[in-house]
């Protein structure tokens, strides 16, 4: 797969009969997938999807455009276009974003899912798109009866509600980031963890203690993982992702580390003391030991 970044001043090479997948795909949840499917699928020339570089406005988001570009490579698109976005961007009226984005890279099938709007105010929608190109619309996916969205799926990872993503997001929630150095205090009594920091502003579950797996070097570990605040050992003044990995002896500073989210154990507390803390990791190490012995 070809991975084509590119701005509004310097467009690649038009492409002859290219198949676009159009959207925000900000989760790449089912639905979304299920739109590159169609799109290599009815493609008669190159199928690519558009992607954005930056999340749309200021808040948290699901997937980073890293992540976006590693879920995609086993789809069947030749390419990803990947637009680096800005304020003119978003100004952009429906007419303009087709006259100077897609009509420019070769564009003359669009695949889009049924909710899809576009351009400035989201103003453009199936009519606009109909009046350039040919257009596929793929109706949205259910779940227990309900439409799968990246809204939908954003609420569940913000409620701890995790066991089900992989029926709606279509894999388990994951975030990746540097190991730094923490506070230290999970060593001294047994149970030291790796801490992570971000570049990329993620949606985090709700605080609490999970069940995950945390892979690093390539390598899967059984993890507990807690997202919080850590106010027994000296609050922060931000929730932060830690996890302590089952099986794991080595020095993971400066190491990338995934983290895979699987099932909310318990709420986050403030215990009397690091022994009273140390008794409890004792408690939720076996508990992970019995959950993923079950899922053998």
């Amino acid at each position: 797969m070809d991975i084509v970044r590119f701005d509004l001043n310097h467009l690649p090479e038009k492409e002859r009969k290219l198949s676009l997948a159009l959207g925000n795909f900000d989760a790449l949840h089912r639905g979304h997938q299920k739109v590159f499917v169609e799109t290599a699928l009815g493609a008669e020339g190159a199928s690519a999807a558009l992607l954005f570089a930056k999340p749309f406005g200021c808040g948290k988001a699901i997937c980073s455009i890293e992540d976006k570009i590693r879920l995609s490579s086993s789809s069947r698109l030749d390419a990803l276009y990947i637009l680096e976005n800005d304020e003119t961007l978003f100004e952009m009226t429906p007419n303009r974003f087709i006259e100077e984005v897609l009509l420019p890279l070769g564009t003359t099938r669009v695949v889009i899912g049924e909710d899809f709007r576009f351009g400035k105010g989201k103003g453009g929608g199936i009519e606009e798109l109909k009046a350039h190109f040919g257009v596929e619309v793929v109706p949205l996916l259910e779940h227990e009866g309900k439409k799968i969205s990246s809204r939908s799926i954003r609420n569940d990872i913000e409620e701890g509600k995790l066991d089900h993503l992989p029926f709606t997001l279509g894999r388990r929630y994951e975030v990746q980031g540097k190991v730094v150095p923490g506070l230290q205090k999970g060593r001294t009594i047994g149970f030291p963890t790796v801490n992570l920091a971000f570049d990329f502003p993620y949606v985090l579950p709700r605080n609490g203690v999970y069940l995950g797996i945390v892979y690093l070097s390539g390598i899967a570990y059984k993890s507990i993982i807690n997202v919080g605040k850590n106010p027994t050992v000296g609050a922060l003044d931000h929730p932060q992702v830690e996890a302590h990995l089952l099986d794991y002896d080595g020095d993971a500073y400066g190491k990338r580390a995934y983290v895979s989210f699987y099932s909310f154990l318990r709420e986050e507390k403030t215990f009397p003391s690091l022994n009273a803390l140390g008794e409890q990791l004792g408690k939720d190490k076996e508990a992970c030991e019995v959950y993923f012995a079950g899922m053998c």
